[in-house]
């Protein structure tokens, strides 16, 4: 999350989004004029230009006055000021859910519990095979998939983006626009827009492939409810 009081903005930052790569881009505007210096992970920063959360290996966020992923009820009360809060440019980024889910049910599922090593070579080879004959979607995956979200276990970040049941944000940042939408905040800011400055951080290496082919009706339905706001919002689909 960030807050600039040079430039009168709040970042939002979501979960699978291409989060951290936005809060670099516009973290500068949170420091003072020439002390930024690209970081993957920091510290908490705060001072007189503006606050960036802390951003790093996990924490017990009890011990932090600001981190990454702060819901948007707790940054304004910590920003204490509703005059800064109403005035302020806020601004998030949101992904196609049923491109995020795919993504944070990979993410969740790639630790695994201590194994033999031959277990996972086993595992290995099964995952190339299965790549070839169902083009990375098995059908064990997709059962895999589809009770995962039965058993509720994605994330709900609406948190970042909501207070009191409703849209707090000025701005949403299209994940599938990532570039586009940047250049529109800087619009709105009155500040640069330097593409070749967006870092990549946290890109994937899982084969790309349609996301659809994860989906039957009832995982669609379950991925719809979930996601009632933002599927209705931008009209997405699988």
């Amino acid at each position: 999350m960030l807050i600039s009081h040079r430039k009168q903005f709040i970042y939002t930052k979501t979960y699978k989004t291409a989060g951290t790569s936005v809060e670099v881009y516009f973290e500068p505007y949170c420091m003072p004029e020439g002390d930024w210096q690209e970081k993957h992970l920091r510290e908490e920063y705060v001072s007189e230009a503006g606050v960036i959360g802390y951003r790093g290996r996990p924490r017990d966020t009890s011990e932090l006055t600001w981190w990454n992923h702060m819901p948007a009820e707790l940054i304004k009360a910590r920003l204490n000021n509703d005059a800064a809060w109403n005035s302020y440019f806020k601004f998030c980024v949101i992904r196609n859910p049923f491109d995020k889910v795919i993504s944070a049910y990979h993410f969740q599922n790639k630790a695994l519990p201590d194994q033999p090593r031959w277990y996972y070579y086993q595992r290995k080879v099964k995952k190339v095979v299965n790549q070839w004959l169902y083009q990375g979607v098995s059908p064990a995956m997709k059962k895999h998939f589809k009770q995962w979200l039965k058993e509720g276990k994605m994330f709900i970040d609406r948190d970042k983006y909501f207070i009191d049941n409703q849209l707090c944000v000025d701005y949403i940042i299209q994940y599938e626009d990532l570039e586009g939408g940047i250049k529109a905040v800087c619009e709105r800011l009155n500040i640069p827009f330097e593409p070749a400055r967006i870092p990549r951080f946290k890109v994937s290496n899982r084969p790309k492939k349609a996301y659809s082919t994860y989906y039957d009706q009832e995982a669609i339905d379950l991925v719809t409810e979930l996601f009632e706001f933002e599927v209705n919002y931008f009209n997405y689909k699988p």
